[in-house]
Order: C-alpha cells, then sequence, then structure tokens
C-alpha cells in the first residue's frame, strides 16, 4: 500500500483531516464502509472547499479503531514457543 494512502490533508485551521481515501486507509476498511457511517451519522464530518469530506481522525477512531503498526502485528504479538529439548530428535 502506498505511503501517501495515509497522509492527512491539512485545513485552513491547521488541524489535521482525513479524506475519504485516507479515513478508509487508515481504519483498514474501504471508502463505502466509512461513507455509510457518514451518511447514517455515525461519524460527524464537514466537506471541505473542493467538496471532499474532511474527517478529524478523533471522529473516525471513536467508531473505527486504528490499524495496529507492523511492529505490533508480527511476531511481538505471539508469544515464542520453545519446544522442549526431551522432544528433539536426536
Amino acid at each position: 500500500m502506498a505511503a501517501a494512502l495515509y497522509l492527512l490533508n491539512a485545513t485552513e485551521g491547521k488541524k489535521l483531516m482525513h479524506t475519504l481515501a485516507t479515513a478508509a486507509a487508515s481504519v483498514g476498511r474501504n471508502k463505502t464502509a466509512i461513507l455509510r457511517a457518514l451518511e447514517a451519522g455515525k461519524i460527524s464530518t464537514v466537506k471541505g472547499e473542493n467538496g471532499e469530506w474532511q474527517i478529524d481522525p478523533a471522529e473516525l477512531h471513536r467508531i473505527y479503531p486504528p490499524l495496529r503498526s507492523a511492529s505490533t502485528q508480527g511476531k511481538d504479538m505471539y508469544p515464542q514457543l520453545h519446544q522442549s529439548p526431551l522432544l528433539t530428535p536426536v
């Protein structure tokens, strides 16, 4: 996935906001799922000057948890299981 998907757009007030695409990428959902949540009123948002949705990350993550970073997804999440030396073939 391109790193550009995770970039946030800055608005006039210097507050960082997600677009529909970056919001979907940051929570691992598709744009349709995010749009449905917007239309259902689960996530409050505003439309920017160019007509694009501007989604506050706090509002988005109130409904959808953020994706875990790569460092917490791999083997760090699961303890290493070690085989007993008695069961090791000789």
